[in-house]
């Protein structure tokens, strides 16, 4: 039974790394969806900003030129943070995964915790019985040369 428990014990060490390292790439995931949702937050504020120089300008008079260039740059913009919105549902998602793929590994360990405690229990009650007909038999011989 020894060389039983023994792998049973690389299997649940085994799990506890697969666990971990699901840990890990959650913890990634969730800081790329972060510094996302940061540059996104940067580049809104930025386009709230040229919107509000650009119309500062215009009631000082500005040239057709500016314009055009406040135009460019701010359909740009509107670009960046429409992709930028785009990959933060691709990193919510990815970041979902993860967590659902860590939860699963933890499940995964669990149960063969629980399957170790249950084996050991067993083995802890399977020991107490020998040991109960041993000391018992031991009783029945002493009775006897007596």
């Amino acid at each position: 039974m020894a060389g039983q428990e023994f792998r049973l014990e690389q299997v649940l060490k085994f799990r506890k790394e697969v666990e971990k390292m699901h840990q890990l790439e959650l913890a990634a995931a969730k800081q790329q969806h972060e510094s996302a949702r940061e540059r996104l937050r940067n580049e809104k504020a930025m386009m709230e900003q040229l919107e509000q120089e650009c119309a500062q300008r215009q009631m000082t008079g500005i040239e057709a030129k500016d314009l055009q260039l406040y135009g460019d740059f701010s359909r740009r913009k509107a670009q960046e943070i429409q992709q930028l919105r785009e990959s933060l549902v691709v990193l919510e998602k990815a970041v979902q995964e993860k967590r659902e793929a860590l939860l699963a590994a933890a499940k995964e360990k669990k149960a063969l915790e629980v399957f170790k405690e249950k084996k050991m229990r067993d083995l802890r009650m399977e020991q107490l019985n020998r040991e109960r007909a041993f000391l018992d038999e031991i009783a029945v011989q002493g009775r006897g040369h007596k």
